[in-house]
């Protein structure tokens, strides 16, 4: 199945239901633009490992700043 099928389907679609040739063109242009399910997939998988790098580092500097003050406690 190539990357233009789908968006030739919904330009058929969208000619079904009364668009002009132009109008079902420049809408499918403008899908085309929105990202696939894999790019979609792929931001995710960023944004969770942006926040579990981030929630790692909080829990080691907590536990660092936990152990220190119990060092300067002794």
């Amino acid at each position: 199945m190539s990357l233009m099928t789908p968006l030739l389907r919904l330009r058929k679609v969208v000619r079904s239901m009364g668009a002009s040739t132009e109008q079902a063109d420049e809408f499918a242009d403008a899908m085309s633009d929105y990202p696939g399910r894999r790019e979609w997939q792929l931001m995710l998988d960023e944004m969770f490992a942006r926040w579990f790098n981030r929630t790692m580092l909080g829990m080691i500097l907590l536990i660092s700043l936990a152990v220190a003050i119990i060092v300067a406690l002794d």
